[in-house]
């Protein structure tokens, strides 16, 4: 049994379903954004750190986290097996391509710069991979200016914020995206 079939089995039985489904969800993506190079790792649902974020990549151990809250249903049905399609898969996946965005970047070098989102390498994937969405957007590493005595960030009005870049590509949507049925 290959790695990934582990991966994801292990998944299945700590996660059901939707750990399955989110381990193939995992695989379409890195073959369609990351040219099939990036190595599998876990992928869990539990709390993230401080429980600030809707996922995390751990680089020590190659894993992806994602919140627990992502696990509750887009809409109630009464008499419906729990399956991934009542989950919002959208969120979901963008999420989750959010996570190997950064599993991308340790695994090919790591990144220089302010902090794991705001640094060229992760710029230039958003860039990549929003083009790659169709999303008219533009990143750029934002840098900071001083106004009394504190460092704010330098944004530009026709770029990402870095709320948006921190939060790409889930910030960057309509809202209506996450809710439509597919």
């Amino acid at each position: 049994m290959s790695a990934f079939a582990e991966l994801k089995n292990e998944a299945a039985n700590a996660f059901g379903e939707l750990g399955a489904w989110v381990h193939d969800e995992w695989k379409r993506l890195n073959d369609a954004f990351f040219y099939g190079e990036n190595i599998a790792g876990a992928i869990i649902w539990k709390e993230t750190p401080e429980n600030r974020s809707l996922g995390y990549y751990d680089r020590a151990g190659n894993l992806i986290v994602l919140h627990k809250t992502l696990m509750r249903p887009i809409y109630p049905v009464t008499g419906l097996t729990w399956g991934p399609r009542r989950f919002n898969t959208r969120k979901i996946s963008d999420v989750l391509l959010h996570e190997m965005i950064h599993q991308r970047i340790h695994q090919t070098g790591g990144w220089m710069g302010e902090n794991s989102h705001n640094n060229t390498r992760f710029v230039n994937e958003v860039n990549r991979i929003a083009n790659l969405l169709c999303l008219n957007l533009k990143a750029k590493v934002i840098g900071s200016k001083t106004r009394q005595d504190q460092k704010i960030p330098a944004e530009e009005s026709e770029c990402l914020s870095l709320k948006e870049l921190s939060h790409f590509p889930y910030f960057t949507r309509s809202p209506s995206y996450y809710y439509e049925l597919s």
